[in-house]
């Protein structure tokens, strides 16, 4: 219902709908299967990526090891979720330290963020530079 009886996804994984609005997956609550096309964030990972230290010293990044198709899932950023208040003060830390690793979920509201620092997956490494 909240999607609109419409797939984030096409047949191939990619994402079609608009950028900025949220993608709801089908789940327990559908009566679909494991295979049905907008189960694509629930499989996980499904390139082969490496995990590099750059050349120039900005640090650890990741890089694909195979092409990815324009619009198509690479990885959820992973890691603690917490308050928007937990969130600014570990921000204050972390900017100490010349590292930082939160991401806001604020697309209703700015009430939790997530916190990768020290639970996470690969991509802890995306470096935005």
């Amino acid at each position: 219902g909240a999607s609109r009886n419409r797939f984030a996804y096409n047949e191939a994984g990619q994402v079609r709908i608009r950028a900025g609005l949220p993608i709801y997956e089908c789940n327990s609550r559908c009566r679909c299967g494991a295979e049905c096309p907008n189960r694509v964030v629930q499989r996980g990972i499904r390139y082969d990526l490496c995990i590099f230290r750059t050349g120039d010293g900005r640090g650890w990044g990741v890089r694909t090891l195979q092409r990815i198709r324009k619009n198509s899932f690479v990885m959820e950023y992973v890691g603690e979720i917490i308050t928007s208040e937990e969130a600014e003060r570990r921000g204050q830390v972390y900017d100490r330290q010349g590292a930082t690793y939160l991401f806001d979920l604020d697309y209703v509201e700015d009430v939790y963020t997530v916190d990768a620092a020290h639970y996470g997956n690969i991509s802890h490494f995306v470096n935005h530079s």
